[in-house]
């Protein structure tokens, strides 16, 4: 029988029995050598460093870092102004079912209901503001309202097929990638994951065409190429729509003021930043609701 969920702030259980919701806040905190099942790492305010292979990635409240099964991790909080973690663990299973349920056919699914398996995948930080983050919003949402149990069930289900959405999305874009060989598309995509991993390190600096392919060790216009073809937008639109992302995540998460913000994501001056994200989001910066506290 199925576990109801577990909600809290440490779980009872991490072995994948049973959904889990991992809460806390503070301003130091250091976990070695850990490893869950598919779980999706994300905060609601403030920065976690987390440590995989001895890459680093920096989730804020506007990316998530979805793990695969048994990815081995350490986690990292060293700031004066408290973050608030809120992860979440997939019980072993869920999204491998619903993984198999979009690619398979439905004779096979017929004849073998419970044939669930390992899903394989390379660890996928992404924008929040994709079908993955509306869904854990929906779910941070609820877990706020203190839902019942069925309540957070479904949640669960509805995030488990955007993560499993999201796996199938990594596929399609090595596919789309034209080199013959499958090993050539996987370090292609691999190299543009590590180019956009250290942009959303840190999306103050100057990015250029030329900056950004040396990080991912590529001819400039080649790594354009291959960027468009792979994410379905150039370079320049991606930089520009998650500058505009983590702004919009700024104001709504933190105290700090429209300038400070328009620094942090790299605009070179208050003007063109109130004017590029007007024309993205209909309004000027200064008119979305800001938080009167961060935390408790």
């Amino acid at each position: 029988m199925q576990q109801p969920p577990y909600l809290g702030r440490c779980a009872t259980s991490r072995c994948g029995t049973k959904n889990v919701v991992v809460t806390g806040s503070g301003t130091h905190c250091y976990v070695p050598k850990f490893a869950d099942p598919v779980s999706i790492k994300a905060v609601a305010c403030g920065e976690v460093e987390w440590r995989l292979d001895n890459r680093r990635y920096l989730v804020r409240p506007d990316t998530l870092l979805l793990l695969p099964d048994g990815d081995e991790y350490s986690l990292t909080i060293d700031s004066v102004q408290p973050s608030r973690g809120f992860c979440v663990l997939f019980r072993r299973g869920l999204v491998e079912e619903c993984w198999r349920a979009a690619v398979s056919k439905d004779e096979t699914l017929l004849d073998a209901p419970d044939d669930t398996r390992p899903l394989p995948f390379q660890r996928r930080l992404e924008s929040r503001s994709g079908p993955v983050g509306r869904a854990l919003d929906a779910l941070a949402a609820a877990v706020a309202a203190r839902p019942s149990p069925d309540t957070v069930s479904w949640l669960f289900e509805a995030l488990g097929e955007r993560a499993a959405e999201s796996v199938c999305e990594q596929r399609r874009e090595r596919r789309r990638l034209t080199a013959v060989r499958p090993a050539t598309r996987l370090e292609i995509h691999r190299r543009l994951d590590r180019a956009r991993a250290a942009v959303e390190d840190d999306l103050a600096l100057p990015w250029t065409l030329v900056t950004m392919a040396q990080v991912a060790l590529m001819a400039p216009h080649h790594f354009h190429r291959c960027f468009r073809m792979a994410f379905r937008e150039t370079p320049r639109g991606w930089l520009a729509r998650r500058r505009a992302e983590r702004a919009m995540a700024l104001l709504r998460s933190s105290r700090r003021s429209v300038l400070e913000i328009c620094v942090a994501v790299g605009y070179a001056s208050a003007s063109s930043f109130s004017a590029s994200f007007a024309a993205r989001y209909g309004i000027p910066p200064s008119q979305i609701a800001r938080p009167t506290r961060v935390l408790e």
